[in-house]
Parts: C-alpha cells; sequence; structure tokens
C-alpha cells in the first residue's frame, strides 16, 4: 500500500511538472523526486520520467534542468549522462537551434571538467562546424585554446586563442577578449623563448590597455597581477623588485576580495620567487600557501617550489616527499602506488605534464642520491620513474597535433631519456640504454617520413601541398607588409589557413587510420636487429648528450658491432662546449704557419681522445663508422680529428665517418619506394641580382666537372629558378646545388631569381637517392635537444631524400670543386655515397700539401643517410645497344638486297 501512495505522489509530481515549460518546475522536481527517494535512486526515477515524455521539448529541457543540477551536486557523470540525453534529443528531432549549440557547449564543458580532454576537443569543434559564426562559436575557440593547452599542444592553443581574440573584434566583450588574452599569455610563458617572451609582454599589454578603457573584474585583475609578476620571474627576463610588485598587487587584491585561490597562487609564488634569491623566506610563503583553497596545478607547482627548496638545502629525502605529494594531488585516487608507478593507473592523471615533471625531478633527486652513495637501489627507483615518464611522454605526444608542439615536446622529453640512458649504462642494460637513445634522436622526422609514405590517392595530398603553399604564401605577404590593415588581414588569414590545415590533419587522421597505427613506436628498430645487419667491417657510434640536465653533465656513448654493444660514460663533459668553440675556430681558416698546425693538432686530439673511449680506439681502423651525434656533437667534421698529434693523423686515414639521424630514421628511410626516372638534375645560379647575393664564379666548372662521369639536366643562371626546381626534382636520382645558402634565423637556398625558404622546402617532394647541397651552412642549424639540428640538409630528407651531401661551414668553390669530381667519378664507379666521400677527400689530401692540405678546404662536406650504391641509368649503354642493332639491322639490308640481285 505504501509503496502505491508513493507512486502516485511521484506521478502526480510528474504531470505537474510536464504541464509547464518552466526550468523552475524542472529544478523542482528533481529536488523533490531527491527527497522522496533518496539522491542513490534518483536516477531510475528521472529516467522513468524521460521515457513518459512525449514532447521533445519537455524532454530536452527535463535533460537539460536534470545535467545542471547534478554538475551543481558535482555528479559530473551523471551531469554527462543527461547532457547527452539533450543533445540526443535534439539531433534526433533534427533541431538545429541555439539551443542545440548550448547544449553541445555545456556537454563538452563537463567533458573538459572531467579531463576527457579530447572527447571535449570533439564536442567544442562540433560547435563550430553547427553555428560558425556565432558568439558561442567564439567561446569555442577559446575552450579549444584551454584544451590543447592541457595538452601540452601549446602551438595549436596559440592558433586557437588567436582565433578568439581576432573573431571578438565584431563584439562588446572586453572582459572575454582580456581573458583569452591571459590565456595567451599563459602560452607564451611555457613556451619560454624569447620570441615568445616578446609575444607575452605584448599581450599581457594589451590586457591593460583593455583595463584602462573597462576595469577588469576581480578575478581577471588578479590572473593579471599574477601573470605580469610570472613575467619578470623567470630566468630570460628575470627582475626581482617588479615580480615582487606585481605579486604584492595580487595579495593585496586578493586579500581585500576575500578570493582564497588567488592569495594561494600569490604565496605560493612569492615563495618561487625567494627560492631563487637564496632566501629562507622561501618555505614561509610556499607553506602559507597551503593554508589556502588551491586548484590541483597551484598545488602542483607549490608542492615542486617546496622540493626544490629541500633539494637546495640539502635536504633530497624531504625533497622527495614533496614530489609525491605533487604526484598524489593529481589523483583522484590518492591510493595510487608511488613506488611502482605505471601508466595504467598515471594516464588517468588530472594534469599527466605536471606528472611528467615530477617524475622527471624524482628521477632527478634520486641518481643524485646515486652519485653520493654510489647504491644501485637509488638508480632503480630513478629508473622506474624514468619508465612511467616515458610512457606517459609518447601518450602526450600522440595527442599533440601541432608540429612546433612536438617540437616542443622533444626537448621536455629529451632529459627523461637522456636519464634513462645513464640509469641503462649503471645498471648494464644495454638494450635498453639502446632504445632510449633511439627515441631520443629524430622521432619527429622519422613519423614525418612514416606518414609521408600513407597510401593516400594523390589529389588528396595535393590538398595538403595546396594549403601549406597558401600558408607560405600569406606568410611571405606578412613581412612584405607595412601598413596596419594589411597587417591586420594577413594575421587574419594565416590564422584561418592554419585551422584549415588543422581540419585536412583531422580528416586523414579519421579517414586513413590503417596508415596512421604506422607509429614511430612500432617502427622503432631494436639492437639485435641493428647487430645482424652489420657487415664486418662496420661500427655504429650513438652519443647521448644534454647539457640542460641538473644532475650531472653526463656524456654517453653507445658502441655497436656485429657482435658486441657497450655503453660508456665519457669523462668531463663540464668543459666540453668550449673545446668544441675552439676546434671549430681553428677549422675556420686555413693554416699559415707551423703554430697553427700545432695548435689544431693539439685540440683536434683532446677531442678525439674525450670522444672514443681508450678501449675502442684500436678497433678503429680500416672500419666503416656511422656516427649519431647529440648536441654540439653535430656541428664538428669527426674525420678530421687528430688520433696521433706527433704524426699529424686524421681520423680520416684510419676509417670511412657517415652521418645518421639515429638508425631508426635510417630503417625507415631505406624501406621508402622512391620511383624517380632519371639520372641527374643540377642547379647553378651564378647571378643573384635579384635577391642581392653576390655572384659565383666556379659553380658552372663543377658542373660541368660532374657530366664528365654523369650527364644531366642542367639549370644554369638565369634558368636555375626556384619554380623550375620546385616543379622538376621529383623525377630525378641525384640532385646537385651549387648556390649560396644560409643556415641562420631563415635558412634559404638561393636561385637567380628568389630564394626557397625552409617551409618551401618541407612542402615539397622528391624521390632523390642523393642530394648534394654544394652551398655554405647546409648542415648547421638551431638544435632541438632530442630532435636533432634542424638544418636544409633535414629539410631534404623530410621530403624524401635517401642521403644527403652537405657542408659545415663555407669554404673555397675550388677545393668543393675538385672534391666533387672526384665524388661524383667514385659514384658512377658504384661506390656508395659515405664511401665516394670519403675516397674522394683523401685523394684530395694525396694530391695537396702545405696550407692547401688543411681540414678547411675538405672537412666541411658530411655525407649523411644511406651509403648503398646509385643505381644509375647506363645510358652509353643503351646507345650502344641501339648503335649496334642499327649496324646489325643494315648490314642485314645489304645481305638481303645482294642476294636478290643475285
Amino acid at each position: 500500500m505504501k509503496s502505491s501512495l508513493t507512486s502516485i505522489i511521484f506521478w502526480l509530481l510528474v504531470v505537474c511538472a510536464c504541464n509547464s515549460t518552466s526550468s523552475q518546475t524542472y529544478y523542482e522536481l528533481f529536488d523533490k523526486l531527491e527527497k522522496n527517494k533518496g539522491i542513490e535512486a534518483l536516477q531510475p526515477q528521472l529516467d522513468s520520467v524521460l521515457r513518459n515524455t512525449t514532447d521533445y521539448l519537455q524532454y530536452t529541457e527535463m535533460s537539460h534542468d536534470f545535467s545542471v543540477k547534478y554538475f551543481r551536486l558535482r555528479d559530473h557523470e551523471a551531469a554527462i549522462k543527461y547532457a547527452q540525453l539533450e543533445v540526443n534529443s535534439f539531433e534526433e528531432h533534427q533541431i538545429w537551434n541555439e539551443k542545440y549549440t548550448k547544449a553541445i557547449y555545456q556537454l563538452a564543458y563537463f567533458y573538459e571538467l572531467t579531463a576527457q580532454i579530447e572527447v571535449a576537443i570533439q564536442h567544442y569543434s562540433k560547435v563550430i562546424s553547427v553555428e560558425p559564426n556565432s558568439y558561442k562559436t567564439i567561446q569555442s575557440y577559446g575552450k579549444l585554446g584551454d584544451c590543447h593547452y592541457k595538452l601540452g599542444d601549446y602551438y595549436q592553443a596559440e592558433i586557437y586563442y588567436l582565433k578568439a581574440i581576432s573573431d571578438l573584434e565584431n563584439y562588446n566583450a572586453s572582459g572575454f577578449l582580456a581573458s583569452q588574452y591571459l590565456n595567451l599569455s599563459r602560452v607564451y610563458h611555457t613556451l619560454n623563448t624569447v620570441d615568445s617572451q616578446d609575444k607575452e609582454l605584448k599581450t599581457l599589454n594589451k590586457v591593460l590597455e583593455i583595463n584602462k578603457k573597462n576595469p577588469l573584474n576581480d578575478r581577471r585583475l588578479s590572473i593579471l597581477y599574477n601573470n605580469l609578476a610570472n613575467y619578470y620571474n623567470n630566468e630570460k627576463s628575470y627582475n626581482f623588485n617588479q615580480a615582487k610588485l606585481y605579486y604584492q598587487k595580487l595579495l593585496n587584491h586578493s586579500i581585500e576580495k576575500e578570493d582564497s585561490t588567488s592569495i594561494g597562487i600569490g604565496y605560493g609564488n612569492l615563495g618561487n620567487l625567494y627560492i631563487k634569491q637564496g632566501s629562507d623566506s622561501a618555505k614561509y610563503y610556499l607553506n602559507k600557501s597551503l593554508d589556502y583553497s588551491l586548484s590541483t596545478d597551484s598545488k602542483d607547482r607549490v608542492f615542486k617550489n617546496i622540493s626544490d627548496f629541500e633539494l637546495q638545502n640539502g635536504n633530497s629525502e624531504s625533497s622527495l616527499i614533496f614530489l609525491n605529494k605533487a604526484i598524489q594531488v593529481n589523483f583522484r585516487n590518492k591510493n595510487i602506488d608511488l613506488k611502482n608507478p605505471s601508466l595504467v593507473h598515471f594516464k588517468d592523471a588530472i594534469d599527466p605534464i605536471g606528472v611528467i615533471n615530477s617524475l622527471s625531478k624524482k628521477a632527478e633527486v634520486l641518481l643524485l642520491q646515486y652519485e653520493d652513495s654510489k647504491k644501485k637501489s637509488y638508480a632503480i627507483k630513478a629508473f622506474k620513474n624514468l619508465q612511467t615518464a616515458d610512457s606517459l611522454i609518447d601518450y602526450i605526444q600522440n595527442s599533440n597535433s601541432e608540429q612546433s608542439s612536438k617540437l616542443y615536446w622533444r626537448k621536455e622529453a629529451s632529459k627523461v631519456y637522456h636519464y634513462a640512458v645513464y640509469c641503462s649504462y649503471i645498471l648494464d642494460k644495454t638494450q635498453l640504454a639502446f632504445v632510449y637513445s633511439e627515441k631520443n634522436k629524430a622521432v619527429l622526422l622519422t613519423e614525418n617520413i612514416i606518414q609521408n609514405s600513407f597510401d593516400i590517392p594523390e589529389s588528396i595530398k595535393n590538398r595538403k601541398k595546396f594549403l601549406n603553399n597558401r600558408l607560405i604564401e600569406y606568410e611571405r605577404k606578412l613581412e612584405e607588409k607595412k601598413d596596419s590593415n594589411s597587417i591586420k588581414f594577413y594575421n587574419k588569414a594565416i590564422l584561418n589557413q592554419r585551422l584549415e590545415i588543422k581540419k585536412y590533419d583531422d580528416s586523414i587522421a579519421n579517414h586513413y587510420t590503417d596508415g596512421l597505427t604506422k607509429t614511430y613506436l612500432n617502427q622503432l628498430t631494436s639492437l639485435s636487429e641493428v647487430q645482424n645487419g652489420l657487415k664486418n667491417d662496420e661500427m655504429i657510434i650513438s652519443y647521448v648528450w644534454n647539457e640542460e640536465v641538473k644532475c650531472k653533465n653526463h656524456l654517453m656513448c653507445l658502441v655497436i658491432t656485429p657482435e658486441d654493444a657497450q655503453v660508456f660514460e665519457l669523462e668531463h663533459a663540464d668543459d666540453l662546449n668550449r673545446e668544441i668553440s675552439q676546434y671549430l675556430q681553428l677549422l675556420s681558416k686555413p693554416f699559415s704557419t707551423k703554430e697553427d698546425i700545432n695548435q689544431y693538432a693539439i685540440k683536434a686530439n683532446s677531442i678525439y681522445k674525450r670522444l672514443f673511449p681508450i678501449e675502442i680506439q684500436s678497433k678503429l681502423k680500416s672500419k666503416k663508422i656511422t656516427i649519431i651525434a647529440d648536441g654540439q656533437l653535430q656541428n664538428i667534421p669527426f674525420d678530421a680529428l687528430i688520433t696521433d698529434i706527433e704524426k699529424h693523423n686524421y681520423l680520416i686515414k684510419d676509417c670511412q665517418i657517415n652521418y645518421a639521424y639515429s638508425l631508426s630514421f635510417s630503417k625507415s628511410n631505406a624501406a621508402i619506394n622512391r620511383k624517380a626516372s632519371k639520372n641527374l638534375i643540377t642547379f647553378s645560379p651564378t647571378t643573384f641580382d635579384l635577391i642581392g647575393l653576390p655572384k659565383l664564379y666556379n659553380t658552372n666548372a663543377e658542373i660541368n666537372s660532374i657530366n664528365k662521369y654523369i650527364e644531366g639536366d642542367n639549370y644554369i643562371n638565369h634558368i636555375a629558378t626556384k619554380n623550375n626546381f620546385k616543379s622538376l626534382i621529383d623525377d630525378y636520382k641525384i640532385i646537385h646545388l651549387a648556390t649560396h645558402a644560409s643556415s641562420g634565423e631563415d635558412p634559404f637556398i638561393g636561385f637567380h631569381d628568389s630564394k626557397l625558404g625552409i617551409k618551401e622546402l618541407y612542402s615539397l617532394e622528391n624521390n632523390a637517392q642523393l642530394v648534394f647541397l654544394s652551398a655554405c651552412d647546409t648542415s648547421i642549424g638551431e638544435i632541438i635537444q632530442g630532435e636533432g639540428t634542424l638544418t636544409l640538409a633535414r629539410g631534404f630528407f623530410y621530403t624524401g631524400s635517401q642521403a644527403v651531401v652537405a657542408s659545415l661551414w663555407k669554404t673555397s668553390d675550388k677545393s668543393t670543386s675538385y672534391i666533387v669530381e672526384d665524388f661524383y667519378k667514385n659514384i658512377e664507379e658504384k661506390n656508395g655515397v659515405s664511401t665516394a666521400l670519403h675516397r674522394a677527400k683523401l685523394k684530395y689530401i694525396k694530391e695537396h700539401s702545405l696550407s692547401d692540405v688543411s681540414p678547411y678546404y675538405w672537412a666541411s662536406l658530411k655525407s649523411m643517410g644511406d651509403n648503398q650504391p646509385i643505381a644509375l641509368n647506363n645510358y652509353n649503354f643503351v646507345y650502344w645497344i641501339i648503335g649496334a642493332l642499327v649496324m646489325i639491322l643494315t648490314l642485314l639490308s645489304v645481305l638481303f638486297f645482294k642476294n636478290r640481285k643475285a
């Protein structure tokens, strides 16, 4: 009887609710049902109400209100459930109105709050596609910026924030505009480059201007003060007094407004500032910040700052305790096993980026304890943390879409891989040392060439080329324009074009999933696979060097032969950079005195001894050695090192040197099916009047010397244009460029009529087995820790080349031409690229003396990539066959007519 009465009351409530369209009634219905049934039994009752509602408008409004009520109760799972029902109802009835977009937006927001960022991105993107010209769309652009920031995809976040800011110019929404600028400044602060710092300050000044015209609300003003203080509390723009001033402003304002969260942030960041000053006041402020209501990421930062303070004061155990707290705060499950961290549990972190940082710091502290005690138990603990950090990095890296964000993460990941190689060395785990040394090299380049080889229809590939070329064109025009209207126009055009490219990439990811499963991780080569592929006269030496690690400036090398693999820690890495700078200075000019020769020999021998452990020096003789360099080692010619000071013996006389980005890259690059049908194309623009570069006098002679051995299609002077280069190169096995080039801030290759920039180069395709860059500085560039040097040579590998010969510095046209001629003679004789260059250099050294034999003249050229012979078309043989056939036919004809006459 009681159950029956309860049921009658329940349905009376429902009928009363459904007779009104007031949301307040649905809220009341929720409250009354909760009171009647209790929160645990509430959902079945709500579901029953919805099932029995035939009016879809009432259904959607009820779903909406139930979702909001659960959100307020902090039951986000239930809030998502009813928000999804609301969206489903709109879609089933094909209602695409403003309420529908608001429903999707709300659902996206709930997903974002529950750290389901990828799903949130899908729904915010859906809002944009449904209603592209609404205010809700602009809000969605801003939220997409937030989501990509949380994923560590900082450059994609920048695009979305800039898009929101750009579209807000038609709205009177100064507060929301200020929020987008503040979020954008946070992106620039995180990137922490010279360029981003400049943008950070300009962005914050924009907010100051908005505040003058339309005062910010309390929350935004607090964020502004904090972001300004953070700008000055940065090593690149450090100003203690300015930082302290703005933190104090933040505290004064927050205390006045009783804003607990902002007060906690203010004290925490003030503590960080005092750590940098080495002041004991730091601990007071950091502990005080914990008395206030802090968000997860703020608590994470405070615990890390306390950890830094403890480590600074020699308390490593206490430092580890606070790092564990920084990790724990990122998990809803507070019983997470910190002694045995694993990806299964750690990928559910609220802020996986913060967790990676903490795991890396823990490993750093543990390795410091190992250095002090030499107890391997510390290295074992460090290794467990690094392995989990590595797994999280792979997880995050797959979420990032913007190439620049991926490069940022390569820098961050490099520290983890560096420490992992060191732990592997300590624990005598050579195979793992190999894995982490590979993951520390050219991952993005390897992924790029794997993706470039996907079996995608040509028309779709051409669409990507078109989008990239248009973006390059907009960026070029932006550089040319000076007036504010044009600058504004092209800035907006660039933003929209980058979003179009993002849409294209997302579409490819959705439609060609089979190809995307071929990632770097499942193409990673193994140590046994490498050893099985080595011949007895081959050796690989892979260096691992990261100067940014705090524990110790380690330089390690992994030496691999067919029978053995060893890891060595190389001593005295601290001042190696200084020695390398001196070495390069000595290489930069020919020897003119005996003193020059002696100084060079001493320095080159010192570096040789540092880089080649004494245990392997005797094994180098007559070997073909592949060098996988790291850090500043990428900028030196190994073959010019001196093995014996008294005999002045160059390493090139003992062994053949080739260079590779990584062995996994070499494996993936060798697997590409190249389909060029012609042998050789050369470009030799001797004059550059239109782009203001000096004339080149010997390059035509260089091309003529090549044609003695390999005939090709030669584009000389005025026909050596950029358009000819771009349109012709994809059908040639060898591409030879004898021209100007620059590795500066904006790398380029010079043609007769214009420059080819690095971005344009990356948008091309080639099928070359060899690209020869007979131009200065084509093998040097910005070093990205964990990825390699961003050079013009790398650009050609990205676009398809199997091997590249490039230069480390500007040298004499005459000596280069001499080496080039012999190089191509060796290529024609079926030598591999590295072997051909090695023999050409040895011949130059043998046939020259005194100053002319200085490494300045012969050591700048380096071969990278595959050392296989190039399968050239033997046109002479074809012509001989044709000639022979003609002669035979002629002879037969003569005999035929003679017989007829007879």
